[in-house]
């Protein structure tokens, strides 16, 4: 069975079975999005971001966590499966029937309640019915159906979070195209994808010239996704310590707003959530069985908050925010036990099917 996890050097010692805190970290960063969004839902654009370091806000940071250990995880479903059928079904069952039920609910149940526009204008318009394919296609989220949240300080969006997930299928189809493809996937090739995301950011970042806001999405989010491949490729040699954060971290504080600070960031955030995954922590249990909500509380905490706004526009930044962790939490669970998990016994027969009728 390997060595115990808590009792590991490296973390491939410790990665072995499923008991480790990823399922707890992408919780949590899952709340670190909702804390900076009730601040942020509340102001309106305009204002600088809140919860910031050097201009570093704590949901940036916490998005970038959740590439990091995607990266890693996505490395590993990509070693063990060897197989791009398998592969691309497994993905698309944990990500597309929870977004099918977001979008339907959107266009059915809460946009005809909270839309500002008549309910013949609502039915009609274009915008109702465009939102699920911009959804469901990973194109512009940045409205929801025709008047919803009119009135809001960020008028007319319905989950700003989503956008992240264009970029997440995109990295998907990366790393399947790099690890699956005759080409040698070995520790040189993840270190060359990740000085080469990696600069290519910083040397976006730090352009004089207008850059088109995909391209430097894509190039921001591939680096720690990138990052996470690349601990993978190193898991033998990549120690369970708190040590290298804490430097990565001083190092990202002295880089200040500097383009080259945002490497660091994202190695004080990979250290330290690959030492709180497999770490002792005084005995702290894993919580490894627990269900995993983190990306119904990602997709469904904004359209809460959002509603909160229709109902008390006055509402501060507090009540904001713990109301939507009030509505937001049954939501995903029920979306975990109903729609998310029940998808994921379907990978098997669901991968089967797709091959018969490709060869039939």
């Amino acid at each position: 069975m390997g060595m115990p996890i808590f009792r590991a050097t490296t973390i491939a010692e410790a990665f072995q079975g499923t008991r480790n805190r990823f399922t707890l970290i992408r919780l949590i960063l899952a709340g670190a999005v909702l804390i900076e969004h009730a601040v942020i839902v509340t102001q309106g654009p305009g204002y600088p971001p809140p919860l910031a370091l050097h201009g570093w806000s704590l949901s940036y940071a916490a998005v970038n966590g959740f590439f990091i250990v995607s990266g890693f995880l996505i490395a590993s479903s990509l070693e063990r499966r060897k197989d791009a059928v398998s592969f691309a079904v497994a993905r698309a069952l944990r990500i597309m029937p929870a977004l099918v039920v977001l979008s339907l609910a959107a266009v059915l149940v809460i946009g005809p309640l909270v839309t500002t526009v008549s309910a013949g204008e609502y039915w009609s318009s274009p915008a109702t019915w465009r939102f699920p394919l911009h959804v469901l296609g990973f194109l512009d989220t940045s409205q929801g159906p025709a008047g919803v949240f009119a009135d809001n300080p960020w008028s007319g969006e319905f989950s700003a979070p989503l956008w992240t997930l264009r970029y997440e299928v995109l990295a998907y189809i990366g790393a399947g195209v790099l690890v699956l493809s005759p080409l040698p996937w070995t520790l040189r090739t993840a270190l060359g994808l990740y000085l080469v995301t990696t600069l290519g950011h910083a040397a976006l970042t730090g352009a004089d010239q207008d850059i088109p806001g995909m391209l430097t999405a894509s190039a921001r989010l591939s680096a720690p996704f990138a990052l996470g491949m690349l601990i993978h490729a190193l898991r033998r040699h990549w120690p369970v310590s708190p040590w290298p954060a804490i430097a990565a971290a001083g190092a990202w504080w002295l880089a200040g707003a500097s383009p080259l600070a945002e490497p660091f960031l994202n190695l004080a955030l990979a250290t330290g959530l690959f030492w709180i995954a497999f770490a002792r922590l005084g005995g702290l249990p894993a919580w490894h069985r627990m269900p995993d909500w983190s990306y119904g509380v990602y997709i469904w905490h904004y359209p809460v908050m959002q509603a909160v706004l229709v109902m008390k526009p006055e509402a501060s930044p507090v009540e904001t925010g713990l109301a939507a962790l009030v509505v937001t939490m049954p939501i995903a669970a029920a979306s975990w036990h109903f729609v998310e998990r029940p998808s994921l016994f379907l990978k098997v027969p669901a991968a089967w099917l797709f091959r018969v009728t490709r060869s039939a």
